[in-house]
């Protein structure tokens, strides 16, 4: 089993593994510390406090991308390379929103509000350009988003959340079926990135298909 050595904000371990996803290959991540001169471990198993480090089996250290592209390019490309390569570059829009931040913003974070006694029905969904995204309001307070970016034609939904004591009574689904109604009127063409959009579009298509059979 390969040891890769990184850190998650580090974009060059985090090219690493997406080759490696592409690869197919399994490998264990160790977390290092945050600043060279405390990674002693690192130092000790690699001799280097550089990351990203990727030790083979047999114990070799390949340091820096370019060593670690050199050495996994002996691998053979798995069946699912391309298809994995063709979802890092539809997901380029959620990297350069910086979805990843803002998610990372919600840890420990992400608490439950006052509870909610009003349905879907009494919400508005408030489109906010300047901010890529539409808001699901109840008065003043906003407990649900829907962000996304522009591509030319398309418009690319790349992060949904829900209040936590809004979840699981369709407020999710009111403010999405809303977004992407209000999208198709504009003539855009959906690229559903965020899971609970795909899931939405998916469901509604899917007796559209059974009916063309």
């Amino acid at each position: 089993m390969l040891t890769l050595y990184q850190a998650e904000w580090c974009p060059f371990s985090s090219a690493v593994r997406e080759v490696l996803t592409e690869l197919g290959v399994d490998f264990v991540a160790k977390q290092v510390e945050p600043w060279p001169e405390d990674r002693q471990e690192l130092r000790e198993a690699t001799g280097k406090d550089q990351i990203p480090t990727l030790v083979a089996d047999d114990g070799t250290p390949y340091i820096g991308t370019r060593r670690i592209y050199e050495f996994l390019e002996n691998f053979e490309p798995s069946e699912h390379g391309e298809a994995h390569r063709r979802r890092f570059e539809e997901h380029r829009p959620a990297r350069e929103g910086d979805a990843p931040a803002e998610l990372v913003a919600r840890f420990r974070l992400d608490r439950p509000g006052e509870p909610v006694a009003a349905t879907p029905e009494d919400a508005e969904v408030v489109h906010v350009p300047d901010e890529h995204r539409y808001e699901l309001r109840l008065g003043a307070r906003r407990i649900g988003l829907a962000d996304y970016q522009r591509r030319g034609d398309r418009i690319v939904f790349t992060h949904t959340e829900v209040d936590k004591a809004c979840e699981g009574r369709g407020f999710g689904t009111r403010l999405v079926a809303e977004a992407v109604a209000d999208a198709e009127s504009d003539g855009l063409e959906i690229v559903p990135l965020c899971p609970f959009v795909r899931a939405y579009v998916r469901r509604r298509t899917e007796p559209e298909r059974r009916l063309l059979r």
